[in-house]
């Protein structure tokens, strides 16, 4: 069972590890299915079935090896299961900007930063309705939580759909889809009231700021800076009540990036150069960055 959202590289990973199978796709697979047909593999792209139907087929197939490479997320208990996870570029595959924006989901990746596209005519129209709820629901929100999705009229079923097919990577939403989409109306005063008082001080400090709401802002940042800081060292680094402490963690980074430069753990110097680099632009972190960049991706 192969299931990711379009342009995980899906059918591409099958092509490799299926070579030898019957390959049929949409109405096809829907026939092969229907008259009963037989082959030791068979690959069966999007097939245009029901889930009843399939799930019929599947209990009574003769078939040896069957491969089901599907869109929409599909419980089959006797199934090995190979969804985002497996098929997104590993982290050191990607320039740090730009795995942070898409997971490694590769055709955003490759498309980056020309991917709005993309996910308007290609993506958002795969999910089920209460799925692109959640994403224009959440898009200029953070975390994506139960409780939250409650509070804001989203059907929570949907955390399940696009965690399974990778528009949702460790609760929250793949950053190049939000940025896409447009975002429905939302009361954002209840979502940042939420946030505040269940463990996400910057996604409420985001909301706070978006809503001009100072007061409430310069109070999370004074109580809760060093978590908004990690969480959101692009953001808030440059706020006047959190520069020094910008400055201090953006030092340990580059401390810690140095040391791991000289043990040969680049894509982990990497990443702390980077953060050094988000918390304060100053030379010494720019200057690191850049060397490992050479270093890591000299044809860049």
């Amino acid at each position: 069972m192969v299931a990711a959202a379009p342009g995980y590289g899906k059918t591409e990973m099958v092509r490799r590890r299926s070579r030898q199978a019957r390959w049929c796709a949409g109405e096809a697979a829907a026939d092969f299915i229907r008259t009963r047909r037989w082959a030791p593999q068979v690959v069966l792209d999007e097939p245009a079935v029901g889930e009843d139907e399939l799930r019929d087929w599947l209990r009574r197939t003769p078939c040896d090896q069957v491969t089901l490479i599907t869109r929409r997320p599909f419980e089959w208990e006797h199934a090995e299961q190979i969804g985002p996870a497996e098929l997104a570029l590993p982290e050191a595959a990607v320039v740090p900007e730009v795995y942070r924006e898409t997971r490694g989901w590769p055709a955003l990746a490759q498309r980056w930063p020309d991917h709005e596209t993309y996910v308007l005519a290609t993506v958002l129209p795969t999910l089920s309705a209460k799925a692109r709820h959640l994403v224009t629901t959440f898009a200029r929100l953070g975390p994506v939580r139960r409780a939250l999705c409650v509070e804001l009229g989203v059907d929570p079923a949907a955390i399940v759909e696009l965690a399974r097919l990778g528009v949702l990577v460790d609760g929250r939403l793949v950053p190049a889809v939000a940025e896409a989409v447009q975002p429905a109306g939302v009361n954002y005063q209840a979502a940042a009231h939420w946030y505040a008082h269940n463990g996400h001080p910057a996604a409420a400090a985001r909301l706070h700021d978006r809503l001009g709401q100072h007061r409430s802002l310069a109070v999370l940042l004074q109580e809760r800076g060093g978590e908004i800081l990690r969480a959101e060292p692009r953001i808030f680094s440059k706020h006047p009540l959190l520069k020094e402490r910008a400055r201090a963690l953006a030092a340990e980074h580059v401390e810690r990036a140095n040391e791991l430069f000289t043990r040969a753990r680049y894509q982990e110097a990497l990443k702390h150069a980077d953060l050094a680099v988000q918390l304060s632009a100053d030379r010494e972190a720019r200057e690191l960055r850049g060397k490992l960049d050479e270093f890591i991706w000299p044809e860049r």
